[in-house]
C-alpha cells in the first residue's frame, strides 16, 4: 500500500491547458475516485500519474518520491483499463502471468500467484480459455487478475465498467469493493458515473473542465457540496435548486418560496452567522430530493421541518420507492417519497420538507454560503 500525491499538476496540449493546477493527497489503503463530465481531464491525469503522459507542471509523488522522470514499468503501478486489453491469442492463465514472466519470476510462483487471483476472483474454470470465449463481466476479471498478481503500490482503474449492461455494472462494482477491503491497496479509479463514485470511494475528486472542484469524503461531497456544478453533478436524482432571498420572520431567517396555486410558504433556516450576511439578497436553495418527502419518511426529531399542501404534477415509481415531481417558484422539484405513501399524479399532497439538509449558495460567486 501506498501514499499518493498530487501536486500542482498542469497539462498544456501547445496553446490548449487541460489541467489546470491539480491538488489532491491520499493516503495508503485510500480509495480515490475522479469524477466529472467528458473532458473534464481525469483520463488525462490517471494517466500522468501511471507515467504515459507527460507532465507540462507539478510533481506526481509516490511513498514520498517524486516519480515525474520515473518510466511506467519501474513505477510498480497496475492499470485496468476500459478496454480491457487482453492478448487474444494467450489463455486466460497466460494472460494473468505475462507480466511476471517479463519480470522473470520463477515458474512455481508465477502459478502459484495465478491460482491465488483465480480463486479470489472465482475465474477458476476459465484459465484455459481464450478472451473471445469469455464475456464482457469475465474479461474485466482477468484484466483485474492481471493487475492483482502483480501486488503493486497503486491500483488503476480507467472507466473498467463503461463497456458492461447495466445488471452487470452493479455486480462488478460490488466485487471492485470487495475486493478492495480484502487487499486495502490503494486504488484510483476514474468514472463519469457519480453513482459508481459515491458507493466505491473513499475519498472523491470531482472535476470540472480540468479544474479539481472538491475533494472529500462521499458523504462531503452529497450532503455539503462546495458548490453548484459539484451539487447538480453528484446525486440521482440531483439536488433541487431555487432562486430565493433570505428574510426574516418572527426574527428568524426564511427563504419564500411560490406553490404552483400561487400561495407562498417560507421555509426555515437555521440560525447561521453566514446567512445574516445574505438579509434580503438573493441566493440559491439546494434541497435533495430525500429532504422533500411524504409526513411517513421524514425525519421526525429534525428541528426544521415545514409542511404544506403541494400539487404533485407526476409520479415515477421505482419500486421500492418512488419519485414526486412537483413545481416550486416555476420551476421542476423532484421529491423522493415511499412507494406505500398514495400520492398520484394531478392530486395535492401533504409534503413535508426537511431544511436541516438545506444548503444555499451564493448565486454571483456559485460557492457555498457556510
Amino acid at each position: 500500500m501506498s501514499s499518493l500525491e498530487i501536486r500542482g499538476i498542469q497539462k498544456s496540449f501547445s496553446s490548449t491547458q487541460v489541467l489546470k493546477g491539480i491538488d489532491i493527497s491520499i493516503d495508503s489503503g485510500d480509495f480515490l475516485v475522479l469524477v466529472g463530465p467528458s473532458g473534464c481531464g481525469k483520463s488525462t491525469l490517471l494517466n500522468m500519474i501511471a507515467g504515459l503522459d507527460s507532465i507540462t507542471a507539478g510533481d506526481i509523488v509516490i511513498d514520498g518520491d517524486v516519480v515525474n522522470e520515473v518510466r511506467p514499468s519501474q513505477r510498480d503501478i497496475a492499470m485496468v483499463f476500459q478496454s480491457y486489453a487482453l492478448y487474444p491469442n494467450m489463455s486466460v492463465a497466460k494472460n494473468i502471468s505475462f507480466g511476471l514472466e517479463m519480470r522473470k519470476v520463477p515458474k512455481d510462483e508465477r502459478n502459484q500467484r495465478v491460482a491465488s487471483v483465480a480463486q479470489m476472483l472465482q475465474i477458476e474454470p476459465l484459465l484455459d480459455r481464450k478472451p473471445s470465449q469469455l464475456s464482457g463481466g469475465q474479461r474485466q476479471r482477468v484484466a483485474m487478475g492481471r493487475a492483482l498478481v502483480r501486488d503493486p503500490k497503486i491500483f488503476l482503474f480507467d472507466e473498467p465498467l463503461s463497456n458492461l449492461d447495466a445488471k452487470l455494472r452493479v455486480d462488478m462494482r460490488t466485487e471492485i469493493k470487495k475486493l478492495h477491503q480484502r487487499v486495502g491497496n490503494t486504488i484510483v479509479y476514474v468514472t463519469h458515473d457519480q453513482v459508481e463514485a459515491m458507493t466505491l470511494a473513499t475519498k472523491i475528486a470531482v472535476m470540472k473542465d480540468g479544474e479539481l472542484q472538491q475533494l472529500g469524503s462521499p458523504d462531503e461531497v452529497y450532503n455539503n457540496p462546495n458548490n453548484l456544478f459539484v451539487a447538480s453533478f453528484m446525486g440521482s436524482p440531483s439536488m433541487n435548486l431555487l432562486e430565493s432571498r433570505i428574510i426574516q420572520q418572527d426574527g428568524a431567517p426564511v427563504v419564500p418560496v411560490s406553490l404552483k396555486s400561487g400561495e407562498e410558504i417560507f421555509l426555515p433556516l437555521p440560525q447561521s452567522p453566514a446567512y445574516r450576511k445574505y438579509l434580503n439578497k438573493p441566493v440559491i436553495i439546494g434541497l435533495r430530493p430525500e429532504a422533500i418527502t411524504d409526513p411517513g419518511s421524514a425525519e421526525q426529531e429534525s428541528s426544521l421541518l415545514y409542511s404544506s399542501s403541494c400539487q404533485i404534477d407526476m409520479i415515477e415509481p421505482t419500486g421500492a420507492e418512488l419519485y414526486a415531481i412537483m413545481e416550486l417558484n416555476k420551476q421542476e422539484v423532484v421529491s423522493r417519497m415511499r412507494a406505500s405513501c398514495g400520492v398520484q399524479s394531478g392530486q395535492t399532497a401533504e409534503v413535508i420538507f426537511n431544511m436541516e439538509y438545506a444548503v444555499l449558495f451564493d448565486p454571483e460567486t456559485e460557492l457555498r454560503i457556510s
